[in-house]
């Protein structure tokens, strides 16, 4: 049991998105048209890195920002599309996008093995009545799952189910969630190599790897856009680099910051915390903050 507080994710009710319809080329994406309406665009950042940009029964708003960014200008990489009779198939020099007519699935796979390496499990859905959104990735036999920040659950979290919604939750046990920290990036492992993906919505959201069904693993938001960012391996060091590109590089901490840090939950009165100072001094004990 690896959540007492997250909800399944049911994509039952939600609505699919309608098979694609016509697709537009710029310089460094491919906006498709979908059948209900809704628009599509997925954008090539780097070789690795792919933008999966989604808005239902509407053209994507103009508007486009994020709170999460570091870097927001990108250098185009080498790419190229080809146009087949059941699909679209974006390469670089390290990914292959395959993107499926009717139903409008996305596929990423290893440009020289052609084998996918996480593939939608359904079309993205959606509810027009209450905003939610939602996407399902199919779930490899094998497969684990690592991340989403702060977690009272074990290090894989396959068969668990997780809320993304800071809270303060003192005296928290395993199980326990959400917690007081949530990034909504998680990298799957399967046969030796390794993808991530950055689900990019402020809004609650919720990650399902497995615990609902075992045909997919699924991220949902309550509102908001349908907007993530695939990492291609395999090695988990290339993902987080790239992850730290795109979100910001940590910047090194002050020397005093490496220390001996004493905390606890409240020093009351002041002349209390004092007194703790005095004691590491008078034992010769180190202390920085």
């Amino acid at each position: 049991m690896f959540s007492s507080c997250a909800a399944a994710i049911d994509l039952n009710g939600l609505r699919s998105i309608g098979p694609m319809t016509s697709f537009v080329k710029t310089g460094d994406a491919v906006t498709l048209t979908c059948a209900d309406g809704s628009q599509v665009r997925i954008t090539v950042m780097a070789p690795g890195l792919i933008r999966v940009r989604a808005a239902f029964l509407g053209a994507l708003p103009g508007r486009d920002h994020s709170w999460a960014f570091e870097k927001t200008s990108w250098d185009v990489p080498r790419w190229n599309l080809a146009e087949e009779p059941d699909a679209l198939r974006i390469t670089t020099d390290e990914v292959e996008v395959a993107i499926h007519r009717s139903p409008l699935l996305i596929e990423f796979r290893d440009p020289k093995t052609h084998q996918a390496v996480s593939a939608d499990q359904q079309p993205m859905r959606f509810d027009p009545k209450s905003g939610v959104v939602a996407a399902a990735k199919k779930l490899g036999f094998d497969e684990h799952f690592y991340g989403l920040g702060e977690k009272a659950a074990h290090l894989d979290k396959r068969r668990g189910q997780f809320s993304m919604w800071n809270s303060d939750t003192p005296g928290y046990q395993e199980g326990t969630d959400p917690i007081y920290q949530s990034i909504p990036f998680y990298i799957g492992w399967q046969h030796g190599a390794a993808y991530g993906i950055f689900f990019d919505n402020s809004y609650r959201t919720q990650f399902d790897f497995g615990a609902s069904t075992q045909e997919y693993a699924a991220f949902s938001s309550e509102g908001g856009e349908m907007n993530y960012y695939f990492f291609q391996g395999p090695s988990i060091k290339k993902i987080l680099s790239r992850y730290a590109d795109l979100t910001g590089h940590m910047p090194m901490p002050p020397m005093w910051a490496l220390g001996n840090q004493q905390s606890r939950y409240s020093y009351y009165p002041d002349s209390l915390a004092e007194e703790v100072v005095r004691k590491y001094r008078a034992d010769d004990l180190p202390l920085d903050v």
